[in-house]
């Protein structure tokens, strides 16, 4: 039996000072550069082609991990001011919660472990993964707590349904559960597609 997420309906929930100086930390970490830029992108992508095949598929994979936890950032980030404006716009406790609460279950674990099933064989899927991605990125930015409403239950299906229509994930099967005291990660299947 999985846990219902512990979500209040308080927007105001507190956050202990210790939490707060390390969110702080982090923001401050986080100004630095640290992800990839396009230049250095490019510059793995070429030394990798000088490889033999699997080395190369190691490689893209990688990056294509990178890309897929991006999206599932961006979710999170959906699902965030979706909670921050949610209350300001009107929209009930009952149904803020009720909306957290449906997305949790399937969608929510969906989007976290996506980036552990991609599968890259060539250039040609990195590139393709790349389109998926960066279109349905651009195509999902919210600025009101309705759209994220929509966007946390049509994102996970929409990303889901394009990556395995082109091939782009493995068989394998991740399976989340959440405990008040632990989350445990369960994997089955295969890697042929």
């Amino acid at each position: 039996m999985q846990d219902k997420p512990a979500i209040s309906g308080n927007e105001e929930h507190s956050i202990s000072l210790r939490s707060q100086q390390l969110i702080s930390y982090l923001e401050d970490l986080w100004k630095r550069p640290y992800k990839p830029s396009p230049e250095i992108l490019k510059r793995i992508i070429e030394f990798l082609t000088q490889f033999p095949e699997s080395y190369q598929m190691l490689g893209m994979t990688k990056i294509a991990e990178y890309l897929a936890s991006s999206m599932s950032l961006h979710f999170l980030d959906i699902m965030a001011v979706f909670q921050q404006k949610a209350e300001n716009e009107g929209m009930s406790r009952e149904e803020r919660i009720q909306t957290i609460q449906g997305v949790m279950p399937e969608l929510f674990p969906e989007m976290m472990g996506i980036s552990k099933q991609v599968l890259i064989r060539s250039l040609d899927d990195l590139v393709t993964l790349s389109n998926i991605t960066f279109s349905l990125y651009t195509l999902s930015q919210v600025d009101t707590a309705e759209e994220a409403q929509s966007w946390m239950y049509e994102l996970p299906v929409l990303y889901w349904r394009q990556l395995t229509q082109e091939r782009l994930i493995t068989n394998i099967q991740v399976q989340w559960t959440v405990t008040n005291n632990a989350t445990i990660m369960r994997f089955s299947g295969s890697t042929s597609c």
